[in-house]
C-alpha cells in the first residue's frame, strides 16, 4: 500500500493511466513531427558537426566503413534532436502527472531538479560537442602524427563515442543532482541511505550499461565505474545528520523486528505539557496543534515516509482526536500511531509543578511495544527512584484522581499484577 495524503482525492487507477497515455501519445506525436521536419535539414547539421569533430585539417581522413549505418545515424540524430526540443514539455508533463502524489517538500525538490537539470543539460551538450570531445580527438590525432601514422577515422564512430560520453555524463549529473537536492531537504538520512543507494546505483548503473553501445567494452566499463564512484561519493556527502528530528535509531522488539520510534510533542496550542527529551534511541518532533493544522499533519506524514518510521507516539492526547483521514495516511505508511494522553494526567495543573514534572517523566517511559514490559518496569522504577519522592499512587484511566503534592501518580492501566506487586515491594 502506498502513502496517502489527507488532501488526496480518491481516483481510480484508470484515471491516472488515461492521463499518462494522453501525455505520452502527445509526446510521441511531437517527436514524430519534429523528426520528419529535422530530416529535411539533417545532412547539413551532420556535416557541420563532422567538420567540428574532425581532428584533421581536411575531410580526407574521414571514412565511412559502413554506409548502411550512416542512415541509422541520420535517423537517430534527428530523433535525438527532436527529443531535445520537446524536453521542456516532457518534464512539465512528468511534473503534472506526479504532482498529485507528492508532498510539498517533494514537489519543491522535483521542480528545482527539473529547472536546473534542463538548463545544465543544454549547457553540457553544447560544451561536450563543441569543446571537450573535439579537444579529445585533437589530442589523439597529435599522438598519431607524432608516431608517424596516417590517420583514418570512421565518421560513425566519431558520433557514437561522443554520444556515449554525453549520455553517461548526463545520467551521472541528473542522478547526482537529484541526490544532492534530496540530501539538502533531509530526504536521505542515516536510516534510509541504503534504500536510496540501492535504487540510485542499481537502477542507474543498469540503465547506463544497457543503453550504451558495445555493452562490456573498455569505454563503457570506464564510464560505468566513474558514474558509480561519483554517485557513491555524492550519496555519502548528502546524508542528513543535522535534522529537525532527533534521529531515531533502530530498536528491535521481542520478535526481532526493526522499529524506528519517534515521540511527537504536540502542545495542543500551548496547553499540553511539553516533551523536552525522548527515551534513548527514539526521535522527537514538535508541533503546535496537529488537530487543527493540516500543514503540520502533512509534515508529519512526510516525515514518516522520509525516515521510514514504524511508531509515532503523540504526547498530549491518545491520538483519537486526530482526523480519521490523517490516521489512515499514517497507517498507509506502515506506521503505528499511539498517544501518551498527558493532557488527561495533567488536568488543570500548571506545567511548572515539580510533582507533575516527575509524573510526566515517568509516563513518557511508561510504554511497551517495541519495549518489553520488563524494560518498561525497570525504566519507570529507575525514574521514580531518581525523583526522591517517597509516596506513589497507582491509577487507572479513565478515573484519575487529583494531583497531590509529593505523591506520584503512575498509570498502570496495562500493568500486570506481578509488576504492581514488584514495584510496591521495591519502593515501599
Amino acid at each position: 500500500m502506498g502513502l496517502h495524503l489527507e488532501s488526496d482525492s480518491v481516483q481510480p487507477v484508470q484515471h491516472h493511466f488515461d492521463y499518462l497515455t494522453q501525455r505520452a501519445t502527445l509526446g510521441f506525436v511531437l517527436v514524430a513531427i519534429l523528426t520528419i521536419a529535422i530530416m529535411n535539414k539533417i545532412d547539413s547539421i551532420l556535416e557541420m558537426m563532422l567538420n567540428h569533430l574532425n581532428p584533421c585539417n581536411t575531410v580526407s581522413c574521414l571514412t565511412l566503413y559502413e554506409p548502411a549505418s550512416w542512415s541509422v545515424v541520420r535517423w537517430l540524430s534527428a530523433v535525438m534532436l527532436s527529443i531535445l526540443c520537446i524536453l521542456p514539455f516532457a518534464l512539465f508533463s512528468m511534473y503534472s502527472f506526479a504532482k498529485p502524489g507528492l508532498t510539498q517538500s517533494e514537489q519543491t525538490v522535483m521542480k528545482r531538479w527539473m529547472m536546473t537539470s534542463l538548463t545544465l543539460a543544454y549547457g553540457l551538450l553544447f560544451a561536450l560537442f563543441y569543446f571537450f570531445i573535439p579537444s579529445l580527438y585533437d589530442f589523439g590525432d597529435r599522438i598519431h602524427n607524432d608516431a608517424g601514422l596516417t590517420s583514418q577515422y570512421d565518421a560513425i564512430t566519431l558520433f557514437t563515442f561522443a554520444l556515449s560520453v554525453f549520455w553517461a555524463l548526463l545520467m551521472t549529473y541528473m542522478l547526482a543532482f537529484g541526490t544532492i537536492i534530496a540530501g539538502s531537504l533531509g530526504l536521505i538520512t542515516e536510516n534510509n541511505q541504503d534504500w536510496w543507494r540501492v535504487r540510485i546505483l542499481g537502477i542507474g548503473g543498469v540503465i547506463l550499461l544497457l543503453s550504451l553501445p558495445g555493452r562490456w567494452n573498455g569505454t563503457n566499463i570506464v564510464l560505468l565505474t566513474i558514474m558509480v564512484l561519483f554517485l557513491e561519493f555524492t550519496i555519502s556527502k548528502s546524508v542528513c545528520r543535522a535534522m529537525e528530528i532527533m534521529n531515531p535509531k533502530a530498536i528491535f522488539d521481542h520478535e526481532g523486528r526493526r522499529r524506528l520510534v519517534t515521540y511527537v510533542d504536540c502542545s495542543c496550542q500551548g496547553v499540553a505539557y511539553p516533551i523536552d527529551t525522548s527515551p534513548e534511541n527514539t526521535g522527537l518532533l514538535r508541533y503546535e496543534s496537529l488537530c487543527s493544522n493540516i500543514d503540520e499533519r502533512e509534515h508529519l506524514i512526510d516525515t514518516v515516509a522520509r525516515y521510514r518510521l514504524t511508531d509515532v507516539i503523540i504526547g498530549g492526547c491518545d491520538s483519537t482526536p486526530l482526523p480519521a483521514s490523517f490516521q489512515n495516511s499514517i497507517q498507509s505508511g506502515r506506521c503505528k500511531m499511539r498517544g501518551l494522553n498527558l493532557l488527561e494526567l495533567q488536568g488543570a495543573v500548571p506545567a511548572t509543578n515539580p510533582t507533575l514534572q516527575i509524573e510526566m517523566n515517568i509516563q513518557i517511559a511508561n510504554m511497551t511495544n517495541p519495549w518489553s514490559s520488563n524494560q518498561r518496569f525497570k525504566e519507570c522504577s529507575k525514574r521514580y527512584q531518581h525523583s526522591g519522592i517517597q509516596s506513589f499512587q497507582f491509577v487507572h484511566e479513565p478515573h484519575l484522581p487529583e494531583l497531590r503534592e509529593n505523591v506520584v501518580r503512575i498509570l498502570t492501566t496495562d500493568w500486570r499484577e506481578n509488576e504492581i506487586n514488584s514495584f510496591k515491594t521495591i519502593h515501599n
